[in-house]
């Protein structure tokens, strides 16, 4: 029996939370927004392998990146 390995991911939703919960008390919140704009100047060009999109509460289509780890820790 082969096992398949998936790609782990993180979505951009995710670290943005995982940033939050790690901010010290009085540190302004990151919002997915403000993340979203930042993107582009990390990742310079690349960022749109990882482009994706997600269903927001109102069933709207909204976007979002899923990072392998390497990009995910930039």
């Amino acid at each position: 029996m082969e096992l398949m390995n998936p790609s782990v991911t993180m979505s951009s939703l995710e670290l943005v939370s995982f940033i939050n919960a790690s901010r010290q008390a009085g540190e302004a919140e990151l919002t997915h927004a403000n993340f979203l704009k930042k993107v582009p100047n990390v990742l310079n060009g690349d960022e749109v392998k990882f482009y994706s999109v997600y269903l927001g509460g109102n069933g709207q289509e909204r976007p979002c990146y899923y990072f392998p780890k390497r990009e995910a820790c930039l």
